[in-house]
């Protein structure tokens, strides 16, 4: 027996608003009992028998073919026939062992008979009567013809929605004698056998039957004789008005009154309600919907329309992964074409993981809303127990390490989503913040274009966008969607909603990068509005990964220096905030020295890889080109300072390439001498001078660097070779693992040596002969230089004062 699934759909998406309390009763029983009182409007399945035209059959290649068929013409069919394929996934397949029937496409055969259509008229006009689409518009599309001969059949299979809102599919059988090949249609528990080749059915007669698309159906084995068929695609003509329901005025009251009972505080924000048909993703339409599914469909939006609420059709797909465990049971050994055979011999174990969620929207009014995917719960679904009322999608995958076999199942349905009026904004906080951004930022542009004309426009936007960040704390936000909130929330003059947002949100991300949107919001709402946050954010910590004791955040570096960079820039286009602007960077450059200072302090103490990844150069760039804008140049000269004197946390080649970087910016904006650049660039040429002054020589013998530690047998004799000043090559015979460690160790120490294996004998022999890598790049380096001091000293030259 399969495991219990997992509670809680909401581990994928921690935006997501914690786990509603249990749905009152009261609401979602009374929506299930009104909803089980609709009576079907129709069968799934419809046949018929009558005297119609002969169609004036003509097939290219033979001619004018007679009705009832003979023998002698279905030979000849068959000649000009293919073998009909199958759709498996999205493949299509020819194997006589699942479909044994030929077929023939319109455009080798013609109906030449005018009378036909009135025929086909009367018979699309019963299946309309018969499935409850009578008062919808559908069209005919000739398919195929198809001739079974003896031992001819089909196996249990759905038909694809071959065309665009495609609902149905019509067999016409023509006038032949033979016996057997009954057609079975299945759907929600029920079977239809329909027997064309009855004994008590007059031969000279037209016979049809039609089925909703999605309805499972077979052809069994034909047994004498020959059956000759048309097969039409039923489909809705695209523009046709809304249809009223007859007689579900009771149905929609009752209904109403239920959702009228959807308490205010304590319950789920929406019910889910399953449909009975399969839809494909294309075909999810409402005016696609099938049979009793579009008079629910028709009930449930009337009434939510009454009682204050919002119905959407979507897709709901139940996922599930556990372990795939032997399936014993007599259902193995019984199978369809479809069923992949592997996955057939096991069922499902212990679930590890699920979701529960809906997607693919559509409106009654055919549009299209961007909800995204949205998390449903269990008891939401009315009843739950349709959830795994349908046959499964499933899936196995291999072992993989320890690991036994996964499966994987989906549960698909087509449901009504409805929820209050009222908790609309709770709704869109549940399809995630991706969602809930965009129907912010669509909501507050529309309120900006009509803002004349819709006061109350921003109080409603107000109210999404207080949820939204309400929503985001402690849940994962991306960038894009962080910065556009930060966007919207301007736009909305909601000084408090930013300051919760940076403060609840950006202050411990590692992925916002928040620093034009902070701009905006300062140069909008006032310099000094969010120094408070700004603060939090340079200030920001982290666990230390040994002590696990909080301190400088190193991860956060890098965002707040793109953060004060964006502040300081440029000028206020206020000219009354341009004073308060450079009065904040002032104080807040002054932070971000002192805790870069901290950063450094702790990036000495050298335990902590993080600080490996910081990329100096960028702080010797853009840090300076910070405080100079805002003119703090005794922070500068400080901070220049502090990074000379700690030449391994800044080396040389950082503050080379920070002041080719700044070079023209510097031309720019720092028309005036300044000491601290002065001393800085000075500095830097005066230790380019020093490493240029002489260039390296070659090696006059063979002596090479030999700072190895190991004292093994193999090793000692290397390093003796390497002090040699005559001996250039040296052969190491040894076995495999000790020629490997003196190839890691010369590979490791960067010895001058390269390494080439003689496989000639056993052992085979390592041949070592020195090099003058170390040379090489010695002067490689010395050139390097000697270009930076050029660079450099132009730089100096170019300077004023």
């Amino acid at each position: 027996m399969a495991a219990p699934r997992r509670s809680g759909y909401n581990a994928r998406n921690r935006f997501a608003s914690p786990r509603s309390p249990p749905v009152a009763h009261t609401v979602s029983e009374r929506l299930d009992a009104a909803l089980k009182k609709i009576n079907r409007p129709g069968s799934f399945c419809v046949t018929g028998s009558v005297r119609a035209a002969n169609p004036g059959l003509e097939v290219a290649g033979i001619g004018p073919v007679g009705l009832p068929l003979t023998a002698h013409q279905a030979k000849e069919l068959a000649a000009v026939c293919k073998q009909a394929p199958y759709g498996k996934g999205e493949e299509t397949l020819v194997d006589t062992s699942v479909r044994r029937v030929w077929q023939l496409d319109p455009d080798h055969f013609s109906l030449t008979n005018p009378e036909w259509d009135e025929f086909l008229r009367d018979a699309v006009a019963t299946v309309q009567r018969d499935l409850g689409l009578e008062k919808q518009q559908l069209e005919s599309h000739l398919y195929n013809l198809l001739l079974y001969e003896p031992g001819g059949f089909f196996l249990p299979h759905r038909d694809g929605e071959k065309l665009d809102r495609m609902v149905a599919t019509l067999v016409v059988v023509l006038p032949s004698p033979f016996t057997g090949g009954e057609l079975i249609v299945r759907h929600d528990g029920e079977e239809r056998a329909i027997d064309f080749g009855a004994p008590g059915l007059n031969l000279f007669h037209t016979h049809f039957a039609a089925f909703y698309a999605d309805c499972e159906h077979e052809v069994r084995p034909l047994r004498t004789g020959h059956r000759l068929c048309l097969v039409y695609n039923l489909t809705l003509a695209r523009a046709q008005p809304r249809l009223a329901a007859p007689r579900t005025a009771e149905h929609v009251e009752e209904v109403a009154a239920a959702l009228r009972g959807w308490p205010a505080d304590g319950a789920a924000h929406k019910l889910a309600v399953p449909l009975g048909h399969q839809y494909t993703r294309d075909g999810l339409v409402w005016d696609a919907l099938k049979g009793v599914d579009r008079v629910k469909a028709r009930v449930l939006h009337e009434a939510a329309t009454r009682a204050g609420c919002q119905a959407h059709l979507a897709l709901l797909t139940l996922w599930e992964s556990g372990a795939a465990e032997e399936d014993y049971s007599p259902r193995r050994r019984r199978r369809r074409y479809s069923d992949d055979d592997d996955d057939g011999e096991y069922e499902m174990g212990e679930v590890y993981e699920t979701t529960l969620n809906a997607e693919h929207w559509s409106d009654p009014d055919g549009g299209r809303p961007d909800f995204g995917v949205m998390e449903v719960e269990e008891d939401e679904v009315v009843p739950p127990e349709a959830l795994t009322s349908a046959k499964p999608e499933q899936s196995v995958s291999g072992y993989t390490g320890n690991e036994g076999l996964t499966m994987n199942r989906w549960y698909r349905h087509a449901v009504i989503v409805l929820w209050p009026n009222a908790r609309h904004f709770d709704v869109l906080c549940d399809c995630g913040l991706h969602a809930a951004v965009a129907w912010l930022r669509q909501m507050v542009t529309g309120w900006q274009g009509a803002r004349k004309k819709d006061p109350a426009g921003r109080d409603r936007c107000a109210a999404l966008a207080a949820k939204v960040v309400a929503r985001s704390a402690g849940a994962h936000c991306g960038d894009a969607e962080a910065n556009d909130l930060l966007d919207a929330l301007v736009a909305l003059d909601a000084p408090e909603l930013v300051r919760a947002f940076l403060r609840d949100v950006v202050t411990g991300s590692r992925t916002i990068k928040p620093a034009r949107a902070v701009r905006a919001a300062c140069e909008a709402l006032g310099w000094n509005t969010f120094e408070a946050e700004i603060v939090g954010l340079l200030t920001a910590t982290t666990p230390d990964p040994l002590t696990r004791v909080p301190g400088p955040g190193v991860e956060f570096l890098e965002r707040n220096l793109e953060l004060l960079g964006a502040l300081c820039a440029t000028k206020s286009r206020r000219k009354a905030g341009e004073g308060e602007r450079v009065a904040l960077c002032g104080r807040l450059a002054g932070l971000f020295v002192s805790v870069l200072g901290a950063l450094d302090k702790a990036a000495a103490a050298g335990h902590d890889w993080r600080f490996r990844g910081v990329d100096r150069s960028a702080v010797l760039t853009e840090l300076p080109r910070a405080l100079l804008a805002v003119r703090q140049f005794d922070l500068f000269a400080a901070f220049i300072d502090r990074a000379l004197a700690q030449a391994k946390l800044y080396p040389l080649a950082n503050h080379i390439a920070a002041l080719t970087a700044l070079q023209p910016w510097l031309k720019t904006h720092l028309k005036a001498g300044c000491d601290g650049v002065s001393r800085w660039v000075g500095s830097v040429r005066q230790q380019l001078e020093v490493l240029t002054a002489q260039e390296p020589a070659p090696p006059g013998d063979f002596r090479r660097e030999a700072n190895i530690d190991c004292t093994c047998g193999d090793c000692v004799q290397l390093r003796r070779f390497l002090g040699d000043s005559k001996e250039s090559v040296h052969r190491f015979r040894a076995a495999q693992d000790r020629r490997s460690h003196l190839e890691n160790t010369i590979r490791n120490r960067g010895c001058d040596v390269d390494c080439k294996t003689e496989r000639i004998g056993s052992p085979h022999t390592l041949v070592c002969t020195k090099n003058t890598a170390s040379f090489r790049a010695r002067l490689k380096k010395y050139h390097d230089d000697c270009q930076h001091l050029v660079t450099v000293r132009e730089i100096e030259e170019a300077r004023p004062g």
